[in-house]
């Protein structure tokens, strides 16, 4: 441009001037730039300091010149002016690209570093700006160059602004505002509903099985082969048939098992619940009963008998028969002889058990008790004796111990009655069984009435008793009643069966509270197998409790 400092264009922006042959790169043009900087700066400082008398003292008439101060020593601010205005100050140029070159002693057209001094573009082998920008054709190099670069750095031709200056732009709604609002809102409904689906199960299957799909081909087919009918190929159809068949087999199988396996699991689960439940009733029941030196039964004390000795004491009330008790080998003194009228009143239902029953029952009892605990029949102290209710009828007449009779018959004597566990007594006054329990080793008595009667003239009877056969080894005040919690009669047949049942209860030293009356019709008939059976032996085995 003109007047303007040398520049330092890309070489992409800048072309050889016709009358130049070789065009400079960048790095030449940066050192050239440089040189030419400090040459002009040094021909300035050289006429300042060597040509200001020189320029004070020059005819201003004869050069159209502006001052900026009186007082500045500056080089003159000098207007553009025309060419034809002054030709007497401006040499002749020879061309458009002005290769004349002057002599910095020049004076007459100012400071050489006046962008607007009319200097001439060379001095002394420097191209510098010509006193008047020359007219160039809009198709030249140099005007094509100048304007390339002016759209690079200024676009539009307007230089850009800051953000700072810089306007915001609002954009005016469209003229259908409302209805673009509306669709926005049903659009907006419509994603709501979507999401807010309720979850329905998928329809069932249109066709059950591939025939119907061939028989309805017309529905689905492609649209102008409705009358093309498809022959299927029954040989492809059984075989997919029985694959899916094949299939659904095993996947039913594969659900059952897994079905069959969560059953079991939650059965297993809650078996172990129920054991764990019973466990802890059992120990607090065993903590309670304990003051009674009494405990839980393990098991159910009646249980259904098997179909053969089901068939056996059905049959005993008409063929049943037992001649005599054994102990180890020897029949007992107080064995009794069972037959078919003993079982008559034993088996059924309703009918009142007579003594020979009760005496054969209590009496096996206590010889699997004493058997369990390795005794010897009249050599150790037994742990459990039974004795007769003609033995205690004949008591409560005479009011005699015989003490000799029970040593020949159980090998109880007083020296050795208090380390005994069990003495049961079973009572029959007014038609009515009853039994008295004694436990020597806790010295305590016990009057177990189904009926729940006044247990006062039985416990004196025992007390008398007990100091009759002690004689002075019994201490009165060491002898304690108690009373237990035993399950109530509600019939008048069942008494005999409750004496049997709680007498074995507590010669075992469980909880007697562990049946109901409706278990008795069995407990009958399981009473009647075990007699013919022998004793507590085999199924009728008392150790599990």
């Amino acid at each position: 441009m003109p007047g303007a400092w040398p520049s330092g264009l890309d070489d992409e922006d800048v072309e050889a001037s016709a009358d130049k042959n070789i065009s400079p790169t960048r790095l030449g043009t940066n050192i050239y730039n440089a040189v030419s900087f400090l040459r002009d700066s040094s021909y300035n400082l050289y006429n300042k300091i060597f040509h200001s008398n020189q320029r004070a003292s020059t005819n201003l008439t004869s050069t159209p010149a502006t001052l900026v101060s009186e007082n500045d020593e500056r080089a003159w601010k000098r207007p553009r002016f025309a060419a034809e205005e002054h030709s007497n100050v401006l040499p002749k140029v020879e061309s458009a690209s002005y290769p004349q070159t002057i002599s910095p002693d020049s004076s007459q057209f100012g400071d050489p570093m006046d962008i607007d001094s009319p200097c001439l573009e060379k001095l002394d082998g420097l191209d510098i700006s010509p006193p008047q920008s020359p007219i160039h054709s809009s198709h030249s190099p140099i005007a094509m160059n100048t304007a390339r670069r002016a759209t690079r750095l200024f676009s539009n031709g307007k230089k850009p602004l800051s953000k700072r200056n810089k306007v915001q732009t609002i954009t005016p709604p469209p003229e259908d505002w409302e209805e673009v609002s509306t669709r926005r809102e049903e659009s907006a409904r419509t994603t709501a509903a979507t999401y807010n689906r309720v979850w329905q199960p998928p329809p069932p299957p249109k066709y059950t099985n591939i025939h119907e799909f061939f028989d309805h081909d017309g529905e689905h087919g492609l649209p102008g082969l409705e009358q093309l009918r498809l022959t299927p190929n029954e040989s492809k159809i059984y075989e997919l048939d029985s694959q899916r068949q094949e299939r659904l087999r095993i996947e039913k199988e594969k659900a059952e098992k897994e079905r069959q396996e969560l059953l079991r699991i939650a059965k297993e689960k809650e078996e172990k619940e129920r054991q764990e439940r019973l466990r802890k009733e059992q120990e607090a029941a065993n903590k309670r009963l304990g003051v009674f030196g009494l405990r839980k039964a393990k098991a159910a004390l009646i249980t259904p008998l098997s179909d053969e000795w089901d068939q056996k004491a059905a049959e005993a009330p008409s063929n049943g028969h037992i001649s005599e008790i054994k102990w180890q080998g020897d029949t007992h003194k107080d064995s009794v002889e069972l037959t078919p009228h003993d079982f008559s009143r034993l088996v059924p239902a309703g009918a009142w058990l007579n003594d020979n029953a009760i005496q054969a029952a209590l009496l096996h009892l206590a010889i699997f008790i004493n058997n369990a605990a390795g005794i010897v029949p009249k050599k150790s102290t037994p742990k459990c004796v039974a004795i007769s209710s003609l033995y205690w009828s004949g008591f409560q007449r005479n009011k005699q111990a015989f003490p000799r009779g029970l040593a020949r018959t159980w090998g109880m004597r007083p020296d050795n009655f208090l380390d005994i566990d069990t003495v049961l007594i079973p009572v029959n006054k007014h038609n009515h069984w009853t039994v008295l329990v004694i436990r020597p080793l806790r010295r305590t008595i016990a009057y177990l009435d189904s009926y729940y009667g006044s247990p006062g003239p039985h416990i004196r009877d025992v007390r008398g008793w007990l100091q009759q056969f002690l004689g002075p080894k019994y201490v009165a005040n060491e002898w304690n009643e108690e009373l237990y919690d035993i399950p109530r009669q509600s019939n008048g047949y069942d008494c005999g069966v409750f004496v049997i049942t709680n007498s074995i209860c507590l010669a075992l030293g469980i909880d007697p509270y562990c049946y109901d009356e409706d278990d008795l019709p069995l407990q009958r008939r399981r009473i009647a197998a075990m007699l013919l059976n022998g004793g507590f032996t085999g199924q009728f085995d008392l150790s599990h409790l």
